[in-house]
């Protein structure tokens, strides 16, 4: 059974009579039918660029942020994603690129962070 300390806001959890556990697997990559994200940090003023394209390669907004929590609640009062899938990876992008520029890391979107690689 997984332990962690309760947060002091959380009631008490009533655990129903059998709890299913769920083996995690990733699922094929699909399209969000709204459009896409072109994700890029801009270390000099620290702030995260996100760019919402349509699937036909069109721009229509430019989304900018310092924290990845800002970003992603203008995306969604925007309903600029209907897939679930697409909104986990988005956070998971958001808080990647966030860390590069706290850290002065090399951010690729799609990539994995090098900790060991500072930025040029």
């Amino acid at each position: 059974m997984i332990e962690w300390k309760k947060p002091k806001w959380l009631k008490r959890i009533k655990r129903a009579g059998k709890v299913e556990k769920i083996r995690a697997k990733e699922s094929p990559w699909q399209q969000d039918p709204r459009g896409f994200f072109l994700i890029r940090p801009n270390y000099r003023d620290k702030t995260i660029r996100v760019g919402f394209c349509t699937n036909d390669h069109v721009l229509k907004y430019e989304i900018i942020g310092k924290r990845p929590q800002e970003i992603y609640h203008t995306i969604a009062k925007l309903k600029l994603v209907s897939l679930h899938e697409h909104a986990g990876y988005l956070g998971k992008e958001l808080k990647k690129v966030e860390l590069a520029i706290k850290h002065n890391l090399k951010y690729v979107q799609d990539e994995d962070i090098d900790f060991k690689k500072k930025r040029k």
